[in-house]
């Protein structure tokens, strides 16, 4: 395992217990989702696109990276979007567009004068369309959130503000962006390929003349600096400075960037791959602190009209990979029998006060004041308990609820939750693994395993397991499925019983 980086105190100090950012970082959060750790790293790639220093941190060896980003909170625009519910009942009940301009202006009060969009769309129709259309192609409409904590799709740099609590003004409450998206942000900087990363987002994801990100320009007053009132944090904590997922990920935006696509159309496929890397990371990080060497594994059930062995081995997979978090934080709580001021406490003239206090410093920990303090074991089991109940009620989490976000689980009543990828992550990965337009098919699925742990093929299997965990013939079904799968996406080509080819149509080619 490679050199831990120092964490800042203000972050270690800000917690109960300091163990799940001790192994992963500060922070991971399952009321973050996949779209908001993206949209949350964009907002800070953009604060930083703006001083020049974009992926581009100056580390020094053994230093955590160490700057302010600034989000802005653009209220005036949010309320126009997300808090305007009068806008589509004046439409309805006033015939004439005077009238109508009148009584929504009227019934619209903020702290905003919204008079100039009269001038600027003329139409009342005209703007109701245009808030409908941002509306409707929001991030995540269907969820029941609070209109400070909805998000544009991110169609350009002006479409990119702060998550804010009820309070507008009042400091942000880190629920929905919890700094797992500076944690993206950070392993893209530490990855060799940041830079190059950085110029592709400009000029294809953040782009100031896109369509749409003018016309929402067009929705902000006169005069509107968008700096004017920002939210300014200071940059997570990522325990390691180095770590192949780092550059695996990068590798990954590298692909998917110099496709031949426009920017709105990258972004679902960097979403869905990027949270796909994280969640190798927060496994392997896992395996580690138990003492597992194994490489983790995700076990693909193509969607079958009948239950599979592999379906039921799918299961337990994922229960495995969903448990393993778990284990993870009870072995890294171990740990501290095993350092020597354990046993120094031990033999203290006080035991169970040298303990706590070891226990105290080591993990940041605040014991509840009613704990009894006369046994070292009784304060351990404690300290355990209260970092696995944390630990359940957040980061414990995050596999379920990624993983069915991004389109790699199901879950049916009844049957449970397995790994079985939907239509739209299928396409990801053929977006940035098939190379020079197409690939073998056989050469696909062992790089899908290669890359992401996607075990699909018996071959696969084999190379995860050490044998096939099922009958072969199972993989083999399994692969026609995706095969069948694929051909009806129109991305794969079979051109004898032999020869299949997975194409990738939206090659730089």
């Amino acid at each position: 395992m490679k050199m831990r980086l120092e964490a800042p105190a203000k972050y270690r100090s800000d917690v109960n217990v300091w163990v799940d950012e001790a192994i992963w970082g500060h922070r991971l959060y399952n009321d973050q989702t996949p779209w908001l750790v993206f949209l949350e790293f964009l907002a800070v790639f953009q604060s930083r696109n703006a001083e020049g220093k974009a992926l581009n941190e100056i580390r020094r060896d053994g230093v955590h990276e160490s700057f302010t980003y600034h989000i802005p909170r653009l209220i005036p625009l949010r309320q126009l979007i997300f808090n305007n519910p009068h806008i589509r009942h004046v439409e309805e009940i006033q015939q004439f567009d005077s009238e109508r301009w009148r009584a929504w202006l009227k019934a619209f009060f903020t702290d905003d004068d919204f008079s100039y969009l009269q001038e600027r769309f003329g139409s009342f129709a005209r703007l109701a369309r245009v808030v409908e259309f941002f509306q409707t192609t929001a991030i995540e409409p269907h969820r029941q959130r609070r209109w400070s904590s909805r998000f544009l799709f991110p169609y350009g740099p002006n479409c990119l503000y702060a998550d804010l609590p009820a309070n507008i003004n009042g400091s942000p409450d880190r629920r929905f962006f919890a700094r797992s998206g500076e944690l993206l942000y950070l392993m893209l900087n530490r990855s060799d390929k940041g830079v190059e990363i950085a110029e592709k987002i400009s000029e294809k994801l953040l782009r100031q003349d896109e369509t749409w990100n003018r016309v929402i320009r067009a929705l902000l007053p006169n005069g509107y600096r968008v700096d004017s009132n920002t939210v300014s944090s200071n940059i997570g904590y990522l325990p390691f400075a180095e770590r192949p997922e780092y550059g695996e990920l990068a590798e990954t935006w590298v692909r998917l960037l110099k496709l031949d696509l426009a920017g709105e159309v990258l972004l679902d496929p960097l979403m869905r791959l990027s949270a796909l890397h994280m969640l190798l990371y927060m496994l392997r990080r896992a395996n580690e602190e138990v003492g597992d060497s194994r490489e983790p594994r995700f076990v693909l059930d193509i969607a079958s009209p009948q239950r599979t062995a592999l379906l039921e081995l799918s299961k337990e997979n994922f229960r495995a990979n969903r448990m393993l978090s778990a284990r993870a934080v009870r072995a890294h709580v171990e740990s501290a029998k095993e350092d020597e001021r354990w046993h120094s406490a031990l033999k203290a003239r006080v035991p169970a006060d040298a303990v706590r206090e070891y226990l105290m410093e080591r993990y940041e920990w605040q014991p509840d004041e009613n704990l009894p303090s006369g046994d070292p074991e009784v304060i351990f089991e404690a300290l355990r308990e209260y970092a696995e109940k944390r630990h359940q009620q957040h980061v414990a989490k995050v596999h379920m609820e990624w993983t069915r976000q991004i389109g790699l689980a199901v879950s049916r009543r009844s049957v449970g939750t397995w790994y079985s990828p939907d239509d739209s992550l299928l396409k990801a990965l053929v977006m940035c693994t098939v190379d020079e337009g197409r690939e073998e098919y056989r050469r696909f699925l062992a790089k899908l395993y290669d890359r992401f742990r996607l075990v699909i093929g018996a071959s696969e299997a084999e190379r995860a397991f050490g044998s096939l965990p099922t009958d072969q013939n199972a993989f083999m079904q399994n692969t026609q499925r995706l095969e069948q799968r694929l051909r009806t996406l129109g991305l794969l080509r079979r051109l004898s019983d032999d020869c299949a080819y997975v194409e990738n149509p939206f090659g730089s080619n």
